[in-house]
């Protein structure tokens, strides 16, 4: 999938606080943190998350990796961040708006450490990179891809008022190499509750 850059008067903020998180854009000096939240969660990650399965990688490829998504990020042409406690002292894991999905629209990925599940720390972070893309950005619809088997995953945009438009039979891989279904909910501008938590 082409990755396209954004404008340059469209570039989201490198960091955003919510009410219980910092969302920010990856630093070098964040390998430790990351390495734990991922170190202690592989079991939990490798079933839903490609990039798990190379895990766990030595602390300078970590480096390296942080340093190509802080180059990205300053670049334009993707916007990784990390999910941390508001005092960003831990990592609870990773997010990001991805422009790789055709013009005026974007793609939000995300994962948690096992630790941090089931606290709606995902809904939270999600609703305010939502609310980034169609408010801040100006951009036209946002998009969440998932496994249909992650009922955790899928939960969240469901959460946030997502519609569900399609469900891509076989059309990617899951981790493992198997043929896997993909979910696509999709969020328009306009859209009464966009982003927000349904009571």
């Amino acid at each position: 999938m082409t990755t396209a850059h954004l404008d340059a008067g469209k570039r989201p903020p490198a960091r955003i606080v919510t009410a219980r998180l910092t969302l920010r854009a990856w630093e070098p000096g964040d390998a430790p943190l990351i390495r734990e939240a991922i170190d202690s969660s592989l079991a939990h990650l490798r079933p839903w998350m490609p990039w798990a399965v190379r895990e766990p990688l030595p602390l300078d490829a970590t480096v390296s990796l942080l340093e190509r998504f802080r180059d990205d990020f300053a670049a334009g042409r993707d916007f990784h961040y990390g999910i941390f406690t508001r005092d960003e002292r831990e990592v609870l894991g990773g997010t990001g708006l991805h422009p790789r999905i055709g013009p005026d629209a974007i793609e939000i990925g995300y994962w948690l450490c096992e630790a941090a599940t089931r606290r709606g720390y995902a809904t939270e972070a999600v609703s305010s990179l939502t609310r980034v893309a169609l408010e801040e950005l100006g951009l036209s619809r946002v998009e969440i891809r998932c496994d249909p088997r992650n009922s955790a995953s899928a939960a969240v945009p469901r959460r946030l008022g997502y519609r569900h438009v399609t469900t891509l039979e076989a059309n990617a891989l899951t981790p493992a190499g198997e043929p896997r279904d993909t979910m696509v909910w999709a969020q328009t501008a306009g859209r009464a509750g966009e982003g927000r938590p349904r009571p």
